[in-house]
């Protein structure tokens, strides 16, 4: 596309003008808006489906859908919402394609300061680049100069912002950027909603009165790594899990669907419910140019500090308008898996039809006051039992992995080899492999490479373990815990590579995996988050061609190009007020390509339920089991496996199997492709192979399409 350079001049004139008196300014400002609009006007991109603008001095975006006519801006597409209305400074800012925010790094103090496009002075200078239309802008306020180029696809756009050409030239530095935050706004009485990745997904639907002046919520994709579960326990979580960097918005029969594509690990998408002020709710992606950290020297208030270095990634996010008629969550991830699937990112796994999936705990050591006490729950001849046991009482393949079964037994790493002797030793380890393998088995080795207790040996406190950008060490509020360099962690993956591929097993559970990404600001090795990703991602594809399978613990984006299943998937959300109800987006993403398991059967405070929710969201069932008692665990750092004994569990797994087999059997390899609610707690599944599944959570019998549901039941529609 030839486009020509807009001087900077006109737009700093421009505003001078506006101040001459009479028919002058007049003249001037009209011939040099002329000239403007005539060289904006090559700011056009058109292709068989759409056409895209940037007008209004490049501050808002308008697309046009050639077939039907409509028009989505990033100034608020809903109709029923009027933008005239707005005054001050809410109406620039919901006028502007970006908000930038910037602080200054020599004074110390945190304070950021947020500029708007409108409202604040800026220039605009188009350039040429193969992307497509690419537009500088230059804020002085701000002093910062950065660039964000457009692209018009056959299904809509994408926007890139990239970082090596963001220029500081002043006091300030950039911190962040907002982009297009009222692309998807609408009214509270628009038909529609949200949709927000937090856990399986979920939905705000605009006239949902719940979400009305609730506070804004930002979801940092794969989390924060200093919030992260393993580090503040179980029952302490507070921020949403985000496995996947994707939102969308549905207006009844429109919609779309918006993935990050590049840069996600630094992303945040914000969810803004409507106010008093602004009767509308809007969702947005923010790209972080620095990171920033509580200042530890500062007490009694909460003081930040910022990288003084910025981050060196390439930002991207895809918007794909969808068909009309087909823009609810359900086409949504559908749209977001074709993506996937043809660039790579998410495998078809060879692990088909149904399967349960086990994980054996073996042992752990018990601190003492005097001598610590290794406590053995099941060994290798104990496993093999409970295998063989279960291999001639149910007609369904076993995916089984072991824990806790390495030198000093769980939570003892990175001292991997040789097993645990009081186990069975490399001899127990190797029978039980050669045991599995003969009999049509899965079996995999748990192990962790990403973190480590702080009395472990095997590693260096100084140079292996992660720092924060306050110097501080990550690490659990007990300081319990140490969490490994990516570097280091691969340095660990890689010995111990050498010695388990002695052994005839199946695959690899990498515990963590998918579920902690972070940096390192250690001067000893620091390591970036996406360099990070990368180590991660060269563990897992390693490791399946080394042994024909993966598990990832954790189901974050960057595991599902190589991972034969993945754990721990979330069934719900956080429980936001704003929310009106979960939704299994994230099932709907990954279903029949990769397996996943959540919750174990036999930890769960409600198992009834439990089994419904696997036969609405495709789950693979699941249980954590030991030969002896759980009791023997209750003085360790393992005692939140309370009841787990496999021959009091038996009847239960043999029954589970049997009657939810032919609601996997029938949909398992399917594509999950829609999912309502048809009536309160009764919910419908669809498949691509045309079966639907009916579940109903209600203590009564209801009747829908024609079909009698029990109460708490299921019933399977081809």
């Amino acid at each position: 596309m030839k486009m020509k350079k807009i001087e900077e001049k006109w737009g700093r004139r421009c505003i001078l003008l506006k101040r001459l008196p009479g028919l002058m300014a007049f003249a001037l400002c009209l011939w040099l808006s002329v000239v403007c609009r005539a060289e904006a006007a090559e700011a056009v991109m058109e292709n068989d489906n759409f056409k895209f603008e940037l007008v209004n001095e490049y501050s808002e975006i308008r697309l046009t859908q050639k077939a039907t006519g409509d028009v989505w801006t990033s100034t608020m597409s809903d109709p029923n919402f009027d933008l005239e209305a707005m005054k001050g400074r809410w109406a620039q800012k919901m006028r502007s394609i970006y908000s930038i925010s910037v602080t200054d790094l020599r004074k110390g103090v945190g304070s950021l300061v947020t500029y708007d496009q409108l409202g604040t002075e800026y220039t605009a200078e188009p350039y040429e680049t193969s992307y497509g239309i690419g537009i500088q802008y230059d804020v002085p306020a701000a002093s910062v100069k950065f660039c964000i180029e457009f692209a018009l696809t056959e299904d809509g756009f994408s926007v890139k912002i990239p970082s090596e050409k963001l220029e500081e030239y002043g006091d300030f530095s950039a911190i962040s950027i907002d982009l297009m935050p009222f692309f998807a706004g609408a009214a509270d009485n628009q038909e529609g909603y949200l949709f927000y990745p937090d856990g399986s997904g979920a939905i705000m639907c605009f006239d949902d009165p719940s979400h009305v002046s609730e506070s804004a919520v930002s979801y940092h994709v794969y989390g924060d790594i200093q919030n992260n579960r393993n580090l503040k326990g179980r029952f302490e979580q507070d921020e949403a899990e985000v496995l996947l960097p994707v939102f969308g918005a549905n207006y009844g029969k429109k919609g779309f669907v918006a993935y990050i594509t590049k840069g996600e690990e630094t992303s945040y998408i914000t969810v803004t419910p409507s106010t008093a002020v602004v009767k509308a709710s809007y969702i947005y992606p923010t790209f972080l140019f620095r990171r920033g950290f509580n200042d530890p020297r500062v007490k009694g208030k909460v003081v930040q500090k910022y990288d003084a270095e910025q981050l060196m990634a390439e930002y991207e996010i895809h918007y794909q308008i969808l068909p009309d008629g087909k823009a609810q969550y359900g086409d949504m991830a559908s749209a977001y898996r074709e993506y996937l699937t043809a660039n790579g990112l998410l495998a078809e796994s060879s692990k088909k039809g149904l399967s349960l999936s086990l994980d054996l705990f073996m042992g752990v050591i018990e601190e003492g006051l005097i001598l610590d006490t290794f406590q053995n729950v099941t060994n290798f001849e104990q496993a093999q039992e409970i295998l063989e046991d279960l291999k001639g009482t149910i007609d369904v393949p076993l995916e089984v992995s072991l824990l806790g079964w390495m030198k000093s037994g769980y939570g003892t790493e990175p001292v991997y080899f040789p097993a645990n002797s009081k186990l069975g030793g490399n001899k127990g380890l190797d029978a039980l492999a050669k045991y599995t393998k003969a009999n049509g088995i899965r079996l995999s080795l748990g192990a962790n490479f990403l973190t480590a207790s702080a009395e472990a040996s095997g590693y260096s406190q100084r140079t292996d373990i992660v720092f924060l950008g306050n110097y501080q060490v990550l690490t659990d509020k007990r300081s319990s815990i140490r969490v490994i360099s990516p570097a280091a962690a691969l340095k660990n993956y890689e010995k111990f590579m050498e010695k388990a591929k002695k052994f005839d097993i199946d695959g690899l559970k990498l515990e963590n995996i998918g579920d902690m990404l972070y940096y390192n600001y250690n001067e000893r090795g620091p390591v970036t988050v996406t360099e990070c990703k990368e180590n991660w991602k060269k563990m897992l594809q390693d490791s399946k061609d080394a042994f024909g399978s993966v598990t990832s613990e954790g189901g974050n984006l960057y595991v599902l190009g190589a991972a034969d299943m993945v754990t721990a998937i979330p069934s719900e959300d956080l429980g936001y007020q704003m929310t009106t109800r979960e939704v299994p987006f994230y099932q709907m993403v990954v279903h029949g390509a990769v397996q996943y398991t959540g919750e174990a059967l036999n930890l769960s405070s409600d198992a009834e339920k439990l089994r419904l929710k696997w036969i609405e969201y495709g789950y693979t069932p699941y249980f954590e089991l030991t030969y002896e008692s759980a009791e023997k665990l209750v003085n360790t750092s393992y005692n939140e496996l309370f009841t787990s004994g496999y021959y009091d569990w038996k009847d239960e797994i043999v029954a589970t199997c049997q009657e939810l087999k032919p609601a996997w059997d029938a949909a398992q390899d399917a594509k999950m492709i829609s999912h309502e609610e048809l009536a309160e707690n009764v919910y419908c599944t669809g498949y691509d192979n045309g079966v639907k599944i009916y579940v109903n959570y209600n203590n009564k019998a209801v009747t829908v399409d024609g079909m009698e549901l029990a109460a708490m039941s299921w019933e399977v529609s081809r």
